[in-house]
């Protein structure tokens, strides 16, 4: 206690009290300007954004980073030491991926795992909500309408065309027959489309050329009169 009573020992005291804060304070200051590290920084964004760091870099006591999210690419500039976001900009916006549209080629291959006849019509359609394709099947001499999907290839409706009705004064077999009177073949189908008057018959006969291609001809047969309205040839 009598060493206290000098008069030096007191402002010993203090400057030493002093010099230790003082340490430990600047200390503490050096501690808290050492930047936090890039996979530190790196691991900070990717949790707090949902998405992943592409770049990043060190300047000035500022981490410049570019991170990829599942619907754009932004850019970020991050405090170093504190690692606080100070700017998020949006650079460019991830444009969804269009679903693939089947081919004409893979359609038909899906078509003819379920049906042997000939494929008349097939054509894509895009007005609906899911594009389908739009085909026209043969099966027993009559013609199916499809409806397939043009992502998957499922067929997703058909409907069997009418072939005949009784409303008419020509059979079916009749409109045959007035078809075969102006091209021998064999006959690929027969449909019945309805009008105001009375409808008329769709008889597409294929003609088996020896020596040349196959001559095929849609006869449009009128369902009341029998009188041949026009001929689709296709050679």
């Amino acid at each position: 206690m009598k060493n206290l009573r000098k008069p030096w020992v007191l402002p010993l005291i203090f400057t030493i009290i002093i010099l230790v804060a003082g340490g430990l304070f600047i200390g503490n200051l050096m501690k808290n300007k050492t930047p936090l590290s890039s996979e530190e920084i790196q691991m900070h964004l990717e949790s707090i954004y949902d998405g992943k760091v592409e770049t990043l870099r060190l300047e000035n006591g500022v981490y410049l980073a570019e991170i990829m999210r599942t619907d754009a690419l932004y850019s970020a500039e991050i405090d170093a030491v504190s690692g606080k976001v100070l700017v998020l900009n949006q650079l460019s916006k991830v444009e969804e991926a269009q679903p693939r549209i089947l081919s004409e080629k893979e359609v038909r291959e899906e078509i003819t795992k379920k049906y042997t006849g000939e494929i008349e019509r097939l054509s894509l359609n895009k007005n609906k909500e899911q594009p389908v394709y739009d085909a026209e099947v043969v099966k027993e001499k009559a013609l199916v309408e499809l409806q397939v999907d043009a992502l998957t290839g499922e067929i997703i409706s058909e409907k069997m065309k009418e072939t005949t009705t009784k409303d008419v004064l020509i059979t079916r077999e009749q409109a045959i027959k007035i078809a075969l009177g102006q091209l021998k073949g064999e006959v690929e189908y027969v449909v019945f489309e309805k009008t105001d008057d009375g409808g008329y018959y769709l008889v597409e006969i294929e003609q088996d050329n020896e020596d040349a291609d196959d001559l095929e001809a849609v006869f449009h047969i009128h369902a009341i009169t029998g009188e041949i309205l026009f001929v689709e040839w296709d050679d």
